[in-house]
C-alpha cells in the first residue's frame, strides 16, 4: 500500500536566523496574503524568499534539518534517515496557510524534496488563516474533506513538526479518528516522538445516525437557519446567530459514514428538491456495492448542484439539458467517473426527478 507522508508547514525557514531587522514584518505579515502586502512589504519578502531558497538548494542534509522545521521532522524518520533520500514510492503533501509566507514557505521545501527525487505537493486550502475565526472553521472543513480524499486507501503519516499550532492541534485530533500515525521532533532533540496509531476506532455511525439526513443535506445546501439543526450535536455543526454549517469534525464524521453506509444501499435524496422515480431505485438496487457507493456520492454531488441553482457543476458532475426530450427525460449527469452509465431525468413542480440510469447517448 502506498504511504502519503502529510507535514504541517510553517515560516521558520523564513524565521530562523534572519536578522532582527525584519522580524517585525514577518510578525506583522504572517496572516496577509500577497494581494495584502503594499509594495515596499513585498519587495522586502521576496528578497529573503530568494534568499533561503538559494541558500536550501545548495544545503545538504544537516543544513536543512537547522533550517527547516517540516525537513528537520521528515528527515528524522528512521526510513529517510538511513537513505538520505526520499522514497518514490512515498508522495509528500504539504499543508501550509493561505498567506504569502505560508505559500513561499510552501514551494521551497516542496522543491527541495522534488530536488532529491521525492514527490511532493502542496495542499492549498483557501482561507486557511488564523486572523479570522469564521473563514479559519471554514477552512478546516475544507482541509478535511479533501485531506480524506486526498489519502483515502493510503497509509499516512502525520509530521507535526513545522506548521501552526492550531492546525496541528486539529490534524492531531483528526489523525486519531481516522487511525493515523503521527510523528513530531522536538526543537534540538534527535529522536522522534512517535503517536501510533490508536487500536481502537470511534464509530461514527452511532454518533452521528439520528443526525444523518440533516447533515447531508447540509453539506449540500452550505448552511441552514440555526433553529433547524436544533439537536445536533455542537461538536458537528459551526453557528452564528443566524446561520449554522458543518464543522470539521461533521465533515470528518459524515465521510467516515458515507464510506460504509453508501455502499449498503441507494440513499434517500439529500434535498427535498431532489426526487428519485421508482424506476430509477429498482435500477440502482441492482448495482454491486463500489458501483452503489460511487453513485451515492453523485447523488450528492447532483443535490448540491440543484441546492444552488446549477451553479455546482464539476466536470466530474457534469450535468448537460439533451438537444430535445428523451423518454420524457430534458436532462443527462455523468452517474460516476469511469463509465458510460448516465442518470437521466427532468424538471417537475420545481423539483428535479431522476427517471433512470442508462447508457451514454
Amino acid at each position: 500500500m502506498s504511504r502519503t507522508i502529510v507535514s504541517t508547514v510553517g515560516t521558520s525557514l523564513l524565521t530562523n536566523g534572519t536578522e532582527p531587522a525584519l522580524l517585525p514584518l514577518l510578525r506583522r505579515t504572517a496572516n496577509h496574503r500577497t494581494r495584502d502586502l503594499d509594495p515596499v512589504e513585498k519587495e522586502q519578502l521576496d528578497r529573503l524568499v530568494a534568499t533561503r531558497r538559494e541558500r536550501l538548494a545548495r544545503a545538504g542534509i544537516p543544513e536543512a534539518r537547522r533550517a527547516s522545521a517540516e525537513l528537520n521532522g521528515l528527515l528524522a524518520i528512521p526510513e529517510v534517515l538511513e537513505r538520505e533520500s526520499f522514497s518514490a514510492e512515498d508522495q509528500h503533501l504539504l499543508i501550509a496557510t493561505d498567506t504569502y509566507q505560508g505559500q513561499a514557505t510552501a514551494e521551497i521545501v516542496r522543491d527541495w524534496i522534488r530536488a532529491r527525487d521525492g514527490n511532493a505537493e502542496i495542499l492549498h486550502v483557501t482561507d486557511l488563516r488564523t486572523d479570522e475565526l469564521a473563514s479559519f472553521r471554514a477552512a478546516l472543513s475544507d482541509l478535511t474533506l479533501r485531506l480524506l480524499e486526498w489519502t483515502q486507501g493510503q497509509r499516512v503519516l502525520l509530521n507535526l513538526t513545522g506548521g501552526f499550532k492550531s492546525v496541528n492541534a486539529f490534524l492531531q485530533s483528526l489523525a486519531m479518528l481516522q487511525g493515523w500515525e503521527s510523528v513530531f521532533l522536538f526543537e534540538n532533540a534527535r529522536e522522534l516522538l512517535r503517536i501510533p496509531r490508536l487500536p481502537v476506532r470511534w464509530d461514527a455511525a452511532e454518533a452521528i445516525a439520528p443526525h444523518l439526513a440533516l447533515l447531508r443535506r447540509l453539506d449540500a445546501v452550505g448552511s441552514l437557519p440555526v433553529g433547524e439543526v436544533a439537536g445536533v450535536p455542537e461538536s458537528l455543526i459551526f453557528a452564528d446567530a443566524q446561520q449554522a454549517c458543518l464543522s470539521a469534525w461533521g465533515t470528518a464524521l459524515l465521510e467516515q459514514v458515507r464510506a460504509q453506509a453508501y455502499r449498503e444501499r441507494l440513499q434517500p435524496p439529500a434535498v427535498p428538491e431532489l426526487v428519485f422515480s421508482e424506476r430509477f431505485e429498482r435500477e440502482a438496487g441492482r448495482l454491486g456495492k463500489d458501483d452503489l457507493a460511487k453513485l451515492n456520492r453523485q447523488l450528492d454531488a447532483l443535490a448540491r448542484w440543484v441546492a444552488t441553482d446549477g451553479r455546482h457543476n464539476p466536470a466530474s458532475l457534469d450535468v448537460k439539458k439533451l438537444a430535445k426530450p428523451v423518454d420524457g427525460s430534458t436532462h443527462q449527469v455523468d452517474a460516476w467517473s469511469g463509465t458510460g452509465k448516465r442518470l437521466f431525468g427532468r424538471f417537475e413542480d420545481g423539483k428535479f426527478v431522476i427517471d433512470r440510469l442508462g447508457d451514454h447517448l
